[in-house]
């Protein structure tokens, strides 16, 4: 078992998972999944020794390397063949003749006879020739000898450096490379060499290492592995990202096998009705695979919650909707959004399926990610207000300054584009446009599951009881109101308190019901419709949570003011990391004092010097001049 050989190519089965192995340097050897989960794994021969025996490893594949000389020759580039075939031409009749001896005289007249007979107007020399016979009978008499050579470089210069040279390299490039901070190659050349220098002067000037020059070293640090380089320098994720690899995935059979969903942050900014900008919406699209259909969307400024899910999600459920239905499979992100076992309840009652992506894999959910870049590149970078894709692409574009839509404005402009563009045109994938593959695929099935507003609402509705109040009834400071409120309150029986339903994903409209007759709801109004139309529970909570720090009591403007603010930083806040960041600022107090600080300033009156007014920013060292 020791003398196995691991080789480039070849297929094992390692605890369950096949890999290929894909690099071999010094005693390591890296492993790449080629099923399941993209795995990059990196492991000494002796571990795999180790597991070979254990039975972890066993090998499924040789390496794709053929000994057959035909097959070899036959998949020769078309000038590697003509070459060939030249050198055959000569060795045949030199063979032929000679038997492998090369006389002087006779083997330059054949060369000369079979230079006239193929109008070679360069033959080769008797020496050359000679080398040719030399290297076909040395092989056996086999035609590959004849291949012409390409100079082959050492595939790791490491490796030929002495073990010291090669363990000095090692660990400078580990402290200072491979690592998220890393210097610059210039700096980490400039460390080995000294570290090299350093390591000469402890040893006797006849045993000194030579040191490699800083062409060779440089030559070294780009041959290291990019998996591993990137992984070190940017994590996990942006080296995967960089080396993934897919396959195509097989056609679904029929409608609504499948469905991806997600959220993303629309690259635009929206204003409201005074011009004020806001920030930047969410979309939340489902689209079904089969077809390329996007049959379900909700666009607001509530961030991403389970509530903005569940809002679209009711919506492609709906009977109202001409392409809504139960679907068998539901495929979500990872994120906080749809990981909810208030989800999972509610589609499992309606009959689907809910699986999630592995965390960092976009991938997985390939034909929304998809819409999302068509729809920014053909749109939404084109609106004014657009953030584009990033900071290189925006330039000196300001996006705030340049807003002017409203949010009702990218509504409108984002159903135009779905309904007469995207499902009017060709999809590449399906041959024909998503609106005509949907009537195809609809027709010779059943109808698909689809709900009433009556019936979604048993599913989606939240319940609380509350007292009536002048007319009003309060939940988490929010309050709904309607004639139906004092009618319940002075029905026989008497009770203390009614039964109130709200959709946590639009807290504009309530329905209350006297709790002996339950099935008889009538509809309450929000008493702020400003501020409780398209609010989820969610962002509702946040507000809260923001005016509870501050030790503001519940004022519906100072709500509106708060929400927006708080929208406005939602949109700064980019990344996960960025996120935790700001989650550690706000545990620290440091977002408070900020505020704080920024109050102080702002209340500070004007100066005034001279029969001047100066801002309260203006230094003591300041001019004045008339005009």
């Amino acid at each position: 078992m020791d003398i196995v050989k691991f080789k480039i190519g070849e297929h094992y089965r390692y605890r369950g998972q096949r890999f290929q192995i894909v690099d071999l340097q010094d005693e390591s050897v890296q492993l790449r999944a080629i099923e399941g989960r993209k795995i990059v794994l990196r492991q000494t021969q002796e571990i795999l020794l180790r597991a070979m025996r254990r039975g972890d490893l066993i090998k499924d594949q040789e390496a794709p390397i053929e000994k057959d000389a035909g097959k070899i020759i036959s998949g020769l580039c078309k000038s590697d063949a003509t070459v060939l075939n030249r050198h055959m031409q000569y060795v045949d009749p030199l063979m032929k003749e000679l038997h492998g001896h090369m006389p002087a005289r006779r083997a330059q007249s054949i060369i000369s006879a079979v230079a006239e007979k193929i109008r070679d107007v360069s033959p080769p020399s008797l020496s050359l020739a000679r080398s040719w016979i030399r290297g076909f009978c040395k092989s056996g008499y086999s035609y590959l000898s004849l291949i012409p050579k390409r100079k082959q470089k050492a595939k790791h210069r490491l490796d030929l450096q002495p073990w010291e040279i090669q363990q000095i390299i090692k660990l400078q490039v580990k402290d200072l490379y491979l690592k998220s901070e890393p210097a610059c190659k210039t700096e980490v050349i400039d460390a080995i060499v000294q570290e090299l220098e350093v390591f000469n002067a402890g040893r006797p000037e006849h045993d000194r290492l030579k040191i490699p020059s800083a062409s060779t070293l440089n030559r070294i640090l780009r041959e290291l592995d990019d998996y591993e380089t990137n992984q070190a320098q940017h994590g996990n994720k942006s080296a995967q990202k960089r080396h993934g690899w897919t396959r195509k995935r097989p056609r679904l059979g029929r409608l609504f096998e499948l469905v991806e969903a997600d959220t993303q942050e629309m690259h635009v900014m929206v204003v409201d009705a005074h011009g004020e900008v806001i920030g930047r919406p969410y979309l939340t699209l489902f689209l079904e695979v089969y077809t390329r259909m996007p049959y379900a969307w909700c666009i607001g400024f509530n961030p991403p919650s389970l509530d903005t899910t569940l809002q679209a999600l009711k919506h492609s459920l709906s009977s109202d909707n001409t392409y809504g239905g139960v679907a068998v499979r539901y495929v979500f992100d990872s994120g906080p959004e749809f990981v909810a076992q208030n989800l999972r309840r509610i589609i499992a009652m309606l009959g689907g399926e809910v699986c999630y992506c592995e965390p960092a894999t976009g991938n997985q959910k390939p034909h929304v990610e998809a819409f999302f870049g068509v729809w920014s590149k053909e749109i939404a970078h084109a609106m004014p207000g657009t953030t584009f894709s990033g900071i290189a692409a925006r330039g000196d574009y300001n996006s705030e300054k340049e807003a002017r839509l409203t949010i009702e404005e990218v509504r409108d402009a984002f159903r135009r584009w779905v309904n007469d563009v995207y499902c009017e045109r060709v999809h590449r994938s399906l041959n024909t446009t998503p609106r005509l593959a949907w009537k195809a695929a609809y027709a010779p099935m059943f109808p698909p599951r689809r709900y009433s507003p009556s019936e979604l609402h048993q599913h989606f509705l939240c319940a609380f009881e509350a007292s009536a109040q002048q007319g009003r009834v309060r939940y988490k400071s929010l309050f709904w109101t309607g004639p139906a409120v004092s009618y319940l309150a002075n029905r026989q029986p008497h009770v203390d308190k009614l039964r109130v339903y709200y959709d946590p994903s639009d807290l504009g409209h309530a329905w209350a019901c006297h709790p002996s007759y339950p099935d008889e709801l009538l509809e309450l109004q929000a008493v702020d419709p400003d501020y409780q139309e398209g609010l989820t529970m969610h962002l509702h909570q946040l507000t809260l949570k923001r005016l509870r720090a501050e030790r503001q009591s519940f004022d519906p403007s100072k709500a509106r003011q708060a929400r927006v603010a708080l929208l406005r930083e939602l949109a700064k806040v980019m990344t996960p990391a960025q996120r935790r960041r700001r989650q550690r600022a706000v545990e620290k107090g440091a977002l408070q004092k900020s505020r704080k600080r920024l109050a102080k300033v702002t209340a500070i009156k004007p100066r005034a010097r001279d029969g001047h007014n100066f801002n309260g920013d203006t230094p003591d060292e300041y001019s004045s001049v008339d005009v």
